[in-house]
């Protein structure tokens, strides 16, 4: 399931691990159709960059701090962790109130 992904459009993302080796066709921000497997490990959550799985965690907390440094490494730019008094989710994505 995803969580959250990239407001500036980048193929960077958090996914929640429900369904343990489940296939999905995830579309990239270049309209590449590319197959992600939801990994088989006990970790309940995953970070995928351009399709590929680059941090697992049992931890929120941690895949979303390595989520808001690999965007702002790509984009330069980041809305940071999400602080639901300054921000809210629409369509996953992070915006200012």
């Amino acid at each position: 399931m995803l969580i959250r992904r990239c407001s500036q459009g980048n193929n960077i993302a958090i996914h929640l691990n429900n369904k343990p080796n489940m296939k999905k066709m995830i579309q990239l921000s270049n309209n590449d159709m590319v197959e992600l497997i939801y990994p088989s490990d006990a970790k309940d959550y995953f970070v995928v960059v351009d399709g590929k799985i680059v941090k697992r965690s049992n931890s929120y907390v941690t895949c979303e701090e390595f989520y808001v440094d690999t965007c702002e490494s790509q984009c330069g730019d980041s809305h940071g962790r999400i602080d639901l008094i300054k921000h809210k989710l629409i369509n996953n994505v992070v915006t200012l109130r």
